[in-house]
């Protein structure tokens, strides 16, 4: 599935999940905030939510720093 991350092509090879997406991405979906098309995916949807073709995805990594 044809994707666009973090604007970005990205070929998803997964299940259309984002858990799938995240482990391509090298991600954990505990540390990420996620918008598709312009949306905010709540954090309660994550396991749940499938992607489609086209989809422009955003994951936002959460670091702490000091």
């Amino acid at each position: 599935m044809k994707l666009l991350v973090n604007g970005k092509p990205h070929e998803h090879g997964g299940d259309g999940s984002l858990h799938a997406l995240a482990g391509e991405m090298k991600a954990s979906l505990d540390h990420l905030a996620v918008v598709v098309n312009g949306s905010v995916v709540p954090r309660a949807n994550h396991r749940v939510f499938k992607l489609a073709e086209g989809d422009k995805v955003e994951l936002i990594v959460f670091a702490a720093g000091g």
